[in-house]
């Protein structure tokens, strides 16, 4: 018997359907808080975990995500559709998800052991969630969020350049603040305004807020042996931000609406360079500044 789940995440709502045998339900406890009912709308994807998977297209390789975070190759056939192989950093188990074109009804089967089984439909979810509403004015980023009152800052940087540490240290230092994100927020524009939300994806820092806040201030962090902080013109943001989204730039469609939305969002949202170090000075330094803005 199939188990429907529906979920909504920055306003976009999609559905996972599973067996009892395939997955336990409590291994989704960071969906929990996105939980909604049936009646709440139409879903904009879905997602079934499945035993087997067709092997009768000839499937072509056409790019691939290679990081710390996962390995995730990917395969199209001459009908357009999307084949994707997510395993573990250094492990053999991957799970095969299959897609349609508009990544609106997906199938996938997991690996066969519990080790990886959620880490590679948590990364399934998070691939549907970044393709299926890439010309919605949305954006998933590679980022950590503070909320300030009722205002957004999205701190940007590569892996070990210290987003979680300046988020951190607006914790302790910067009245007010509160962590909505440490690695995947969503933003949104929405009748003009930039919206950044909480979403179930939040790396190694278990923080799953369904909540919002308007964005006021977009930072992009390096490392310095002194605290400076640098406005950007609007070409210097694109170049930071863009990197930061979840994108296929080989998918023409996809990489022109994560585009459209990047140039959207830059025009709108302040950006800036901080040269930093980890500490106390470098938060009230960026605070004074963006929260200024």
């Amino acid at each position: 018997m199939k188990n429907n789940f529906f979920y909504q995440v920055a306003g976009h709502r999609f559905r996972l359907s599973f067996s009892n045998e395939s997955l336990e339900e409590d291994s989704l406890t960071n969906y929990s808080p996105f939980r909604v009912s049936k009646e709440t709308g139409d879903c904009l994807f879905s997602l079934s975990i499945v035993d087997n998977l067709s092997d009768e297209l000839d499937y072509k390789q056409v790019g691939q995500f290679d990081n710390d975070i996962a390995f995730i190759g990917v395969f199209k056939p001459d009908n357009g559709s999307f084949r994707f192989r997510i395993a573990y950093p250094g492990s053999r188990d991957y799970c095969t998800m299959d897609t349609d074109a508009a990544f609106r009804v997906a199938q996938v089967k997991l690996p066969a052991g519990d080790k990886y089984r959620f880490f590679c439909l948590n990364n399934c979810l998070m691939l549907l969630y970044a393709f299926s509403t890439a010309n919605l004015d949305t954006l998933m980023m590679h980022a950590s969020v503070i909320k300030n009152e009722t205002d957004g800052f999205i701190f940007l940087g590569k892996s070990g350049t210290g987003k979680s540490t300046h988020s951190r240290l607006w914790l302790d230092y910067i009245e007010g603040s509160e962590l909505l994100n440490d690695d995947n927020p969503v933003v949104r524009i929405i009748d003009g305004n930039p919206i950044v939300y909480g979403t179930p994806w939040s790396g190694k820092t278990p923080c799953y807020r369904n909540e919002k806040a308007l964005l006021k201030g977009i930072v992009k962090l390096e490392q310095a042996p002194q605290n400076q902080i640098k406005a950007l013109s609007l070409l210097q943001a694109y170049a930071i931000v863009f990197p930061a989204c979840s994108s296929m730039r080989w998918e023409e469609e996809i990489a022109s609406g994560v585009h459209r939305t990047v140039e959207k969002l830059v025009s709108t949202v302040p950006c800036y360079r901080l040269y930093c170090l980890p500490d106390k000075a470098a938060a009230e330094l960026s605070a004074t500044t963006i929260k200024g803005a």
